[in-house]
């Protein structure tokens, strides 16, 4: 393990993880409590990848290259497939709920044809990456815009929401540059893109945290659950 602070990320997951349990046990919203099983399939995918790595790629029963690029190409689909309909359960706009599935739709549809004819499995999917982002940086500003919206303004710092749609705002929003330019920069400054790489660590780091706060927040009432 050359780098152990590149795993930082895992403490603060881990910790949003199990504090999200709280929305089982006190019976929170159906998308919070999905938010919850999205979590802890998050965080064992981050162990397998990391696991994968450091030595479960080459054991007594088979050989594999340690490159674990491939654990991730694959999660990215259901993960912003997950997060696409989040959004669309907890907003409070008809139809930005009713697009929902055309965005996960044309999300899918894209993610799987640039899997299997156009990045591949090789190397890290940065276009289905760009278009997640694009489409979670809308979900998450709608939601501040209805707020800001609201001709009764309400003290949404204790909302799980609020705190959810910053992280995921904060981290996607600054990440997408790195994401649009992280080929052409491997290519011709590596050095730069691990640079901007730890930038990206301490986004998630930051990013988990948010979801952190927001399980340590009072019981949402929505609209519409799963």
């Amino acid at each position: 393990m050359k780098n152990p602070a590149q795993y930082l990320y895992l403490i603060p997951l881990t910790a949003s993880m199990i504090c999200s349990l709280k929305a089982w046990r006190n019976g929170w919203a159906g998308p919070y409590r999905a938010f919850s099983v999205f979590l802890t399939v998050t965080f064992l995918v981050e162990i397998f990848a990391v696991s994968w790595k450091l030595g479960l790629h080459s054991t007594a029963y088979w050989d594999f290259p340690k490159q674990n690029l491939w654990i991730y190409n694959l999660y990215f689909v259901p993960e912003y497939l997950f997060y696409i309909f989040f959004y669309s359960s907890v907003s409070e706009n008809r139809k930005q709920g009713k697009s929902g599935w055309y965005l996960a739709t044309i999300f899918a549809i894209f993610s799987l044809a640039n899997i299997f004819m156009i990045q591949g499995m090789g190397q890290l999917d940065t276009f289905s990456i760009i278009l997640g982002s694009g489409i979670l940086i809308a979900c998450a500003a709608s939601y501040f815009i209805q707020e800001l919206n609201r001709k009764i303004p309400r003290a949404v710092g204790r909302e799980p929401l609020f705190w959810i749609s910053l992280g995921t705002l904060v981290f996607h929003a600054v990440s997408l540059p790195y994401f649009i330019f992280i080929n052409y920069l491997s290519r011709t400054n590596l050095s730069l893109a691990m640079a901007l790489f730890n930038i990206l660590l301490i986004l998630n780091i930051l990013m988990y945290i948010c979801y952190l706060i927001a399980f340590l927040c009072k019981n949402p009432v929505h609209r519409k659950s799963f």
